[in-house]
C-alpha cells in the first residue's frame, strides 16, 4: 500500500504503509468480527496522538493474549487494527475498509475505536446510538482514574459535555467504517481539547507531567475499550438497543422541523417510518426481554439457528441506513442518516 506524502521542501515521494492486524478465531462465530483500531503514525514525536490509545490496544492485545492462555475462546471473531497513515486522510483504515467491504457488510458486528486514548482528565465517548446503554453499563464497571470512589460511569453523568457524541462527520478511522459500510461503531477517549496537538511538545514528559502523571487514566482507558469489546465479542445475543436509535432519530426530525417551518414540505412519511422503527426495536427489545428467562433462554441455546437470526437482524440494522449510490455529490459516503454530533443523556435524564 501506497501513499504521497510532501516532503521538507516540497518534493512528493511514494513510500509504503503497513498496517497491523492481529485475529482470535472466535469458537461459535468465527465469521462475525468484533474489530478494534488505533493508528501508530504520529506527526512529531505522539505520546498523546496515537500513543496514548496504542498503549491501551496493546494492554487490551495482553490481556486477551492472558485469557486465552487460561483456556478462553471468544464466541466471535476478534481483529485487533494498528492503522499506518491516519494522519494522511485515514488512508490505512480507508483502503482496508475498502479492500474487504463485501465481507465487512455481511461479517462485522462494530468497530471501537481510540485514536488517542488520554489527553487530560474526564471521559468522553461517541457512538452509534444502538451502542449507547453497552457504553454506559462498560462504564458503570470501572473505576474513575481520578477519584476511586465513583465509577467512572458516575463522573461520566456528572460532567457538563454531554453524555454521548455521535459519529456524524469524521476525522478518525472510524470514518470508513460508519459512512462507506455502515457499521456500528465507537470511540472513545479521556480528554478532547489539548495545547500540544501535533506539535514538537506531544513527548512523554508532556503526558509525565500534565497528561496523566500517575498513568491511572491509561489503565482507566483500557478497561472500558476491553470490556466493550468482551462483551460484544462473547454475549450470546448481542448489547445493541435500537430504542436508542428510535429516540435519536426522533431528536434529529425535530431538528429537521425546526430548520423548515413555515416551508411547503411533508414530513409526514419520515414521521411514520421513524414510528415504524420505534415498533420494530421495541418489539425486538421485548423479545430479548423474554429471552432472559432463564428457562427460555435454555431453549434457545439449543437452537442457534434462531440465535443467529436475531444477532444477524440486530447486526445488519445500521446497513439498512446505507444506500448503494451514496450521498448526492459525496458518492463515498453511503450513510443517509448521518447523525448530529451532540447524543443525548442517559435514559433517566430523557
Amino acid at each position: 500500500m501506497a501513499v504521497w506524502q510532501n516532503g521538507s521542501y516540497g518534493n512528493e515521494t511514494i513510500m509504503t504503509i503497513h498496517n497491523l492486524i492481529a485475529i482470535i478465531e472466535g469458537k461459535e462465530e468465527p465469521d462475525r468480527y468484533v474489530i478494534v483500531g488505533n493508528h501508530y503514525d504520529a506527526w512529531t514525536f505522539g505520546a498523546v496522538d496515537p500513543n496514548s490509545g496504542t498503549a491501551a490496544l496493546l494492554e487490551v492485545a495482553q490481556r486477551l493474549a492472558k485469557l486465552q492462555k487460561e483456556g478462553w475462546k471468544p464466541r466471535r471473531t476478534i481483529i485487533l487494527c494498528s492503522w499506518d497513515a491516519e494522519e494522511h486522510h485515514l488512508i490505512g483504515s480507508t483502503e482496508w475498509v475498502e479492500d474487504n467491504r463485501e465481507i465487512l457488510a455481511s461479517r462485522a458486528v462494530a468497530y471501537l475505536n481510540m485514536d488517542y486514548a488520554v489527553s487530560n482528565h474526564g471521559f468522553h465517548a461517541s457512538s452509534t446510538p444502538q451502542l449507547d446503554e453497552l457504553l454506559k453499563k462498560a462504564a458503570k464497571m470501572v473505576q474513575d482514574p481520578d477519584n476511586s470512589s465513583q465509577t467512572l460511569f458516575e463522573s461520566w453523568v456528572a460532567s457538563d459535555s454531554p453524555l454521548i457524541r455521535r459519529l456524524g462527520g469524521g476525522g478518525s478511522d472510524y470514518e470508513a467504517f460508519v459512512q462507506h459500510v455502515g457499521i456500528p461503531s465507537v470511540d472513545m477517549r479521556f480528554g478532547r481539547d489539548y495545547p500540544v496537538y501535533h506539535s514538537m511538545y506531544d513527548d512523554f514528559l508532556w503526558m509525565q507531567k500534565f497528561g496523566d502523571p500517575l498513568f491511572h487514566r491509561h489503565v482507566a482507558a483500557a478497561n472500558i475499550l476491553g470490556l466493550v469489546a468482551l462483551k460484544l465479542a462473547d454475549e450470546v445475543l448481542l448489547p445493541f438497543d435500537y430504542m436508542s436509535y428510535a429516540y435519536e432519530l426522533q431528536k434529529s426530525l425535530k431538528v429537521l422541523e425546526n430548520k423548515l417551518l413555515g416551508k411547503p414540505v411533508s414530513l409526514v412519511p419520515l414521521h411514520e417510518s421513524i414510528q415504524k422503527f420505534r415498533e420494530a426495536a421495541s418489539n425486538v427489545e421485548n423479545q430479548r426481554k423474554e429471552l432472559e428467562d432463564k428457562a427460555l433462554f435454555s431453549k434457545w441455546m439449543n437452537d442457534p439457528i434462531k440465535i443467529r437470526e436475531l444477532n444477524d437482524r440486530l447486526m445488519l440494522t445500521e446497513r439498512a441506513f446505507t444506500d448503494q449510490d451514496g450521498l448526492f455529490g459525496r458518492p463515498w459516503f453511503k450513510h443517509l442518516q448521518l447523525t448530529s454530533e451532540i447524543g443525548f443523556e442517559s435514559k433517566e435524564e430523557r
